[in-house]
């Protein structure tokens, strides 16, 4: 960061710690707050959080990288070209679940893109109100504008996810209200569903919050995973549409919880 530079959310500034840390293998507090124009209090707390989440550890006078370092994501552009088929099928379904004259909220993914682009195809609907904080899904919804209103959350873009997140988009949430949601993840399993991005999960939460219904679209690959921070527990989720390629016995626990599960 530059000098006058605006202080970054908490969210976004840990998130860049980590990547530093990876990055060199070890970061002092005093470097990490001349970088991010905080004080140095504020740095360690960043650093003890981060350590109780397992992604860093704490030494005398900074951190090192921690045995669970924070998941890699892939662009977007590289996750849509994986599990294509598991992911067009549930987006079909998802899609299904949708009537007239809904307001629909939709965040950033590849799965949600595949939501997205099934709603598209149906020439059944009329009245929708989509609100979503990705770009890509947007542009998506620009050949469907006889069909569909769209709006965009604001706030800062995430260039390999091409989503914004905090603080505008935290603000925007908070001012409407959706008939059902649809939600990606990077992980959802007994202790709930997860995702790798701090600054995504706080859009997830406001997604979830600002909903009737809630629903996880998540391919095969996701189910059974824990991931850095934790979006909701599984008693938040209304429906959880995954592929036949999930084994059931990663379903299993999230069935034992209570959560309704459709395989498509």
């Amino acid at each position: 960061m530059t000098q006058g530079s605006p202080i970054l959310p908490a969210s976004v500034r840990r998130e860049q710690i980590v990547s530093i840390v990876e990055r060199q293998g070890f970061a002092r507090v005093t470097e990490l707050s001349r970088a991010f124009q905080v004080s140095e209090v504020t740095i360690r707390t960043d650093l003890d959080a981060l350590a109780v989440a397992h992604v860093i550890e704490r030494v005398h006078g900074g951190a090192v990288a921690g045995h669970r370092a924070l998941a890699t994501e892939p662009a977007l552009e590289l996750a849509m070209t994986r599990a294509t088929s598991e992911k067009r099928r549930i987006g079909h379904a998802a899609a299904a679940m949708v009537t007239r004259d809904q307001s629909v909220l939709i965040d950033a993914g590849s799965t949600t893109t595949a939501v997205a682009r099934a709603l598209l195809a149906r020439d059944d609907l009329s009245g929708v109100v989509v609100f979503t904080n990705s770009l890509t899904i947007a542009f998506e919804f620009e050949r469907g504008e006889q069909q569909f209103t769209v709006g965009v959350t604001g706030g800062t873009v995430r260039h390999k996810q091409h989503s914004l997140v905090d603080p505008l988009g935290d603000m925007f949430m908070g001012l409407i209200r959706g008939d059902i949601c649809f939600i990606g993840c990077n992980g959802v399993s007994a202790e709930g569903v997860t995702n790798s991005s701090m600054p995504e999960v706080i859009m997830k939460k406001r997604f979830m919050e600002s909903s009737r219904k809630r629903v996880l679209v998540a391919d095969s690959t996701k189910i059974g995973r824990t991931q850095l921070a934790r979006v909701a527990p599984l008693s938040d989720i209304d429906l959880l549409i995954t592929g036949v390629e999930t084994p059931e016995a990663n379903l299993e626990p999230i069935r034992e919880a209570g959560v309704a599960v459709q395989q498509v």
